[in-house]
């Protein structure tokens, strides 16, 4: 298999955080999904994550990408269901994940927005972004995290490392101090040691 990253991007940290947990082997191919035209060859929509499988099909969008290797790698990052209990923890650990991207997603956007020339800034964009980040992590505060992580943990703790990686301005520790002491020890896990974003 061959996964299609970046060491900043903190949609594909969530794929090499569970290839890393799960010991599941992969090419890692750093690549600068805005610049490189050849990346659409891979993936139509030209984002990362995307997963090529040995047969030569690809899998895009982390959160197949995820889903897919916790299989592989018989993972438990994703909790199931059976004809006893659906109780399972699964739909708050995908609703999570959906939540954290949702961060991701806003942050990433205003990046690339605050990045422009300043004359090409659209200033309502990152304020609606910037807003989205902070009633994210205002809903993040208040979610009790599982003590054995599954998808959810993992998007949050890539969500909060983005920011720590590009939004140094933003004190969303200070404001919310359960997040920060769940982050605290949750980014210490080797995996999330490992795959730090940087430039």
């Amino acid at each position: 298999m061959k996964l299609y990253s970046n060491p900043a991007s903190p949609f594909a940290r969530k794929a090499r955080i569970i290839l890393h947990e799960l010991d599941v082997k992969c090419e890692i191919v750093n690549v600068n999904a805005r610049d490189d035209e050849d990346l659409r060859k891979v993936n139509p929509l030209k984002k990362i994550p995307a997963l090529v499988l040995d047969d030569g099909s690809v899998l895009f969008d982390s959160r197949v990408i995820c889903e897919y290797l916790n299989h592989v790698g018989n993972g438990r990052f994703f909790p199931g269901m059976n004809i006893f209990s659906f109780h399972t923890g699964r739909w708050k650990a995908l609703t999570l994940q959906a939540l954290a991207d949702g961060v991701m997603d806003a942050a990433v956007a205003c990046r690339y927005e605050q990045v422009q020339p300043v004359e090409k800034q659209n200033l309502d964009f990152i304020n609606r972004y910037r807003l989205t980040i902070s009633a994210g992590l205002d809903a993040m505060e208040r979610i009790k995290f599982t003590e054995t992580p599954t998808i959810g943990e993992i998007a949050s703790g890539c969500a909060l490392g983005y920011l720590d990686f590009r939004y140094a301005d933003i004190p969303w520790r200070a404001l919310h101090p359960k997040l920060a002491a769940w982050y605290e020890a949750f980014s210490q896990f080797p995996s999330m040691q490992s795959t730090v974003p940087h430039t």
